[in-house]
């Protein structure tokens, strides 16, 4: 049977939806808006956006940047804090600063606490931290609760109750001890300067133990479980796991943990207030303590000076924090290494 013969179509014709299979189905674009909507629309954006950090902009700048500007300018004279600013030093408040032993003893006093603190609560809350995460563990909840209990107690709250468990009189701690057969239940750790460090490093610990913890527990979970799967097949043991995988895995969230854990240490002045008050003597003062005891301790209020030690001081913290920087990208480099 022989076919009809089908007539070209004219070379000007225009093309039909037969020519065009399934242009006819595909869904058309919408048209765009005219420029200047989208320009209008930008433009409330950009006024939601200033509304929304107005506040936060004018907190900022009346509780962090003016405060800090007014130190600086304050650090330059003789000021007691009321007053008119007539008295100009000059350079003659970080002179002072560098020739005091006090100061220094503060500085000494810090560097130990935070030092101290961050060398106990660091491989403990890491320790705590790998035990959280294993999948046998029951109750983590529970734990997680007791670990971070002490946290939500204020800092000051926490060393009224220890001065009282440590008080050399009735305390229980020196009742214990005594019962024990250990001390003769006079003992008082904040007469000398060593043990009064000992205990405000050891309440620290006690206090923010759960939150370095949670950081810890949340590096962990980035470490993929592939990695140790394989261990797990090449016969690697927990200790190989750990110093082979683990830690380096870490390293670079570990790197920043360790910074905040020294420059949150230093910061410390709620626990020297009400445990030690700076005693025995001047033995247990820290930065903070100094610069509170030359603004507000005695009369006339060394406003000025004050202002030098807090801005020496924070230069100090600035320069450690600027440093891990390095350390991190060290750490970064080398989980590279590990194709992750």
């Amino acid at each position: 049977m022989a076919l009809a013969p089908t007539s070209p179509r004219p070379p000007d014709a225009a093309p039909t939806t037969a020519d065009r299979p399934g242009r006819a189905m595909r869904r058309t674009r919408p048209p765009s808006p005219p420029d200047g909507n989208r320009e209008r629309a930008k433009g409330r954006d950009r006024l939601w956006v200033a509304v929304f950090l107005l506040p936060f902009l004018v907190l900022y700048l009346g509780f962090t940047l003016w405060p800090l500007a007014a130190t600086v300018y304050y650090s330059f004279f003789d000021w007691s804090g009321t007053g008119p600013l007539n008295n100009f030093v000059g350079g003659d408040n970080y002179s002072r600063l560098l020739g005091d032993p006090l100061f220094w003893q503060a500085v000494t006093n810090t560097l130990l606490f935070a030092v101290g603190t961050t060398l106990i609560k660091l491989p403990l809350s890491l320790l705590a931290a790998l035990v959280m995460t294993r999948k046998w563990l029951r109750a983590k909840r529970a734990l997680r609760t007791v670990f971070f209990a002490p946290l939500i107690i204020p800092v000051a709250m926490a060393g009224l109750v220890f001065t009282y468990l440590l008080n050399p009189s009735n305390g229980a701690l020196n009742s214990a001890l005594h019962s024990l057969g250990l001390t003769d239940g006079t003992t008082d750790v904040f007469a000398n300067r060593w043990t009064a460090l000992l205990a405000l490093i050891l309440i620290s610990v006690w206090q923010v133990f759960g939150q370095y913890m949670i950081y810890w527990m949340a590096a962990l979970q980035n470490v993929p479980e592939e990695l140790y799967e394989a261990a797990d097949l090449d016969g690697a043991t927990e200790w190989q796991k750990l110093t082979r995988i683990t830690l380096p895995m870490i390293r670079p969230v570990a790197v920043v943990i360790v910074m905040l854990a020294l420059v949150n240490a230093m910061h410390v002045f709620g626990l020297v207030v009400t445990l030690t008050g700076g005693g025995p003597g001047t033995s247990t003062y820290v930065v903070s303590y100094f610069i509170y005891r030359q603004a507000f301790g005695s009369l006339p209020f060394a406003y000025g000076y004050a202002s030098a030690a807090a801005l020496l001081f924070s230069v100090m913290a600035f320069l450690l924090v600027t440093s891990q920087g390095l350390f991190v990208r060290r750490a970064q480099k080398l989980r590279k290494e590990y194709g992750v």
